[in-house]
């Protein structure tokens, strides 16, 4: 390890590709900043099936490039929706042999799985295996893994293994912890906001430009399509507000994913609601665009079940838009009720519909103070602050203990 730069190889399946350039966008932010201060490479596993899921024709090129920075493919076997808890095992055969050519050439000194599961679990093991030190990143979708036994067992061994675990909230350390995470070796560091693109805005212009009518009360929402979000419980809560309040409208930014029946289901609950004319599913959006959609907006909302640390509950206070979103993850670390949205039980519409009309209802938001009160850093500060547990880290762990762990 050099003195003053780390040799850090990052892992995660989820990052901008070609096809999908918002995928892990949260995460390649963090890379892109943490290349800037350390020496990076960017390894992404691709999964892969004979007959079944081919790699497509970008992903047969040895790397592609997201944010600036260069991505090295790694093709990863798997089984569809089957033996899920041998994915950490497989991803390790996809990584391990760059990770090993990294160590023998003298440039890896840190290895920064993000996800618990599979990447994580995986990058342990091959972490053991060439004696590097291991951490990783737990972001939100392992509180789901660890109700299913097989991949719990695997994810519990790996928060035991790791040189340190960082989480996005403060619920995920108590999660991981309860999850047998030694609690010297967890560190909360929140995802961090994009301050030039999610900014206080004119809301007029913004509103004049995406064509919102003067009176319209436009509540926003941005999230993929998916169950974990909770788009229905904000549908039937828009249904109710409507009934008092006929010119609000709700927007919802984000695309269909790996429940393809989900986004059917939310249409068709918007067609038996009969409030078809006051919902726009906007799709994906770039980033520039989101921010649009927020400088115009009346309120942002999100009913999710479960959130980590929730990116777009962030971009909308720092644009400067009163939050109404569920008790999870820490979301009620940054939203204070009534100072700037208000937090609702997770599942339960007719508090969502209440808290959307309280804060549709206030005359004026502050969003110069809202905006302000917002205590994130920005992705460079992130990265300072995730280089610099990773050195801590290593030092009260020397590597005996590392390698009395691994015999274990």
């Amino acid at each position: 390890m050099t003195a003053d730069r780390l040799s850090v190889a990052s892992v995660c399946r989820a990052l901008p590709t070609p096809e999908d350039p918002a995928a892990g966008l949260f995460v390649m932010r963090r890379l892109q900043a943490i290349g800037r201060q350390a020496k990076l490479e960017v390894l992404q596993p691709l999964p892969w099936f004979p007959a079944v899921r081919a790699l497509p024709e970008w992903a047969r090129q040895p790397e592609h490039e997201a944010l600036g920075i260069p991505v090295r493919h790694a093709p990863m076997f798997y089984l569809p929706k089957v033996f899920k808890h041998l994915d950490g095992y497989w991803l390790a055969r996809a990584v391990g042999e760059r990770l090993r050519a990294l160590r023998d050439s003298g440039s890896l000194d840190v290895i920064d799985a993000h996800f618990g599961y599979p990447d994580g679990a995986g990058c342990v093991r091959v972490g053991r295996q060439l004696g590097v030190p291991v951490f990783m990143t737990i972001r939100g979708v392992e509180e789901d893994y660890l109700e299913i036994p097989a991949i719990a067992r695997r994810i519990r061994t790996a928060l035991r293994l790791a040189d340190g675990c960082i989480c996005v909230s403060h619920s995920l350390r108590d999660t991981i912890v309860s999850a047998g995470a030694a609690p010297d070796r967890v560190r909360v560091i929140h995802n961090a906001v994009d301050r030039q693109t999610f900014r206080v805005r004119d809301q007029v212009q913004a509103r004049a430009g995406l064509g919102i009518g003067p009176d319209e009360k436009v509540v926003v929402s941005v999230g993929n399509l998916l169950s974990v979000k909770r788009h229905d419980i904000l549908l039937q809560a828009l249904a109710d507000v409507t009934r008092r309040e006929p010119a609000a409208r709700l927007v919802i930014i984000g695309g269909a994913m790996h429940e393809p029946e989900y986004p059917a289901q939310l249409h068709r609950l918007v067609a038996e609601l009969g409030i078809g004319e006051r919902v726009t599913f906007a799709g994906r959006l770039p980033p520039d665009v989101v921010a649009d959609w927020l400088a115009a907006a009346d309120v942002f909302a999100l009913a999710s079940r479960r959130e980590g640390c929730c990116n777009a509950v962030l971009e909308a206070l720092a644009s400067g838009v009163p939050v109404v979103a569920t008790r999870v993850g820490d979301n009620p670390w940054f939203v204070r009720d009534g100072e700037n949205g208000f937090i609702v039980p997770p599942g339960d519409e007719t508090a969502m519909a209440g808290a959307l009309e309280q804060a549709l209802a206030r005359p004026v938001w502050d969003r110069s103070h809202i905006s302000a009160g917002l205590d994130v850093g920005d992705w460079d500060r992130v990265a300072a602050d995730v280089l610099t547990f990773f050195r801590e880290a290593m030092e009260t762990r020397p590597a005996g203990e590392r390698a009395l762990a691994a015999n274990e």
